[in-house]
């Protein structure tokens, strides 16, 4: 732990920046994938058509152009990007704040579903559904619950670990897609069978941290299924392909990194070592083939391009989180830190969201950049 706190004091500055941005902000902001909340959109006629809903939503998301003022696209609260903000401020032991975001995630949660759960605050089109804003999703509800637990475990507060078993209730009643003897897969969000290994295994290690402290033998053992089920579709370079449908097919770096350290936490809260060797494999592939040797992220392991701040984010909380598993943990948590601080924060403290061969997108996203790197510099600057 000395070894992190020296390496995080050099990066005070550029959390500083950022928190005082964000602060300004309210917290609130544009996401990368919120061009369906234009109001110029859902007024017009096209707004009805599948087709040019996802194109909308994709143009929206890749243009380095921002065109959501022109078009009337609002800033909003994201629950996941408050999820991570709360988590950040727990680190920074700035717990009033905290729990101001905690009680406004608390008015926040989706209805018409058992427990309590949440998603995003934006429309959001696939190539073969549209997801209404407001459908509750695993993801959102697994981040959240975790970022109350982090709250009630420093400050006590009983609303914050109640809205977490709420969450995991939520898992359990309403997204089990497959169950036999031995594994489980949890889905995306309701009425989505689309097998998601991330998701899946977010869900296994929010369920056993839930049981290390209820001491629900219950959660642990669905958690433990859930677990087995992604271990088990590690390819034999120890990889892990994003899902399970043809066009999933791909291995990506914040992913891969979402997957290990739900491993490690998992293996923490069950107080087991069952995969420790697909642990240890698993991350020497990331340490092999997610990083340039300035720090700079791969977004897949065979290409480049788009160099994106979520992969920096995750791949310093990464190495945080496996710092024991390798000593190349800490000196490239600290390379990655300095690359996205040199090359993709703005003199204003925000964050820019992608760079390419021929153009930086710098729109200020405050869910997939801010909250992400905001937690990310909270844990390097305070040791957690």
């Amino acid at each position: 732990m000395k070894r992190e706190g020296a390496v995080g004091r050099s990066f005070d500055h550029a959390f500083d920046r950022l928190y005082d941005y964000c602060r300004a902000c309210g917290y609130q902001g544009w996401d990368n994938f919120d061009g369906l909340n234009s109001v110029l959109f859902r007024n017009s006629p096209l707004y009805r058509s599948p087709l040019l809903r996802l194109a909308w939503t994709q143009f929206f998301k890749r243009s380095p152009v921002n065109l959501r003022c022109a078009t009337r696209v609002p800033k909003g609260y994201n629950p996941k990007g408050l999820a991570l903000f709360i988590t950040g401020l727990v680190a920074k032991k700035k717990h009033d704040e905290a729990l101001q975001l905690v009680r406004l995630l608390q008015g926040m949660n989706c209805s018409g579903y058992s427990g309590t759960s949440w998603g995003y605050n934006f429309d959001w089109q696939s190539r073969n559904f549209l997801t209404p804003v407001g459908t509750p999703n695993a993801v959102t509800t697994v981040f959240v619950s975790n970022a109350m637990l982090d709250c009630h475990a420093t400050t006590g507060d009983g609303g914050a670990l109640e809205a977490a078993l709420g969450g995991c209730r939520f898992l359990l009643d309403n997204l089990i897609l497959f169950e036999d003897g031995t594994t489980i897969c949890f889905g995306y969000m309701p009425g989505n069978a689309t097998r998601v290994h991330n998701v899946n295994m977010l869900v296994a290690a929010l369920l056993a941290r839930v049981a290390r402290l209820t001491g629900d033998r219950g959660y642990l053992e669905k958690s433990r299924k859930a677990m087995r089920y992604s271990v088990k579709a590690m390819r034999p370079d120890y990889s892990w392909a994003y899902g399970e449908s043809s066009f999933q097919q791909f291995v990506d770096s914040f992913h891969t990194g979402f997957n290990l350290v739900s491993l490690k936490k998992w293996m923490q809260f069950a107080e087991e070592q069952t995969w420790d060797k697909e642990l240890r494999k698993g991350y020497q592939y990331y340490l092999d083939h997610f990083w340039l040797e300035d720090g700079c992220p791969k977004y897949y392991h065979d290409s480049l391009y788009p160099i994106d701040i979520h992969c920096s984010a995750q791949g310093i909380l990464t190495c945080l989180e496996l710092s024991a598993l390798s000593e190349q943990s800490f000196p490239l948590a600290e390379r990655i830190a300095r690359w996205a601080v040199e090359h993709m924060q703005d003199e204003t403290g925000y964050f820019y969201y992608q760079k390419y061969r021929a153009f930086t997108n710098k729109i200020p996203y405050i869910r997939w950049s801010q909250a992400w790197m905001f937690c990310a510099l909270s844990r390097l600057t305070s040791g957690r």
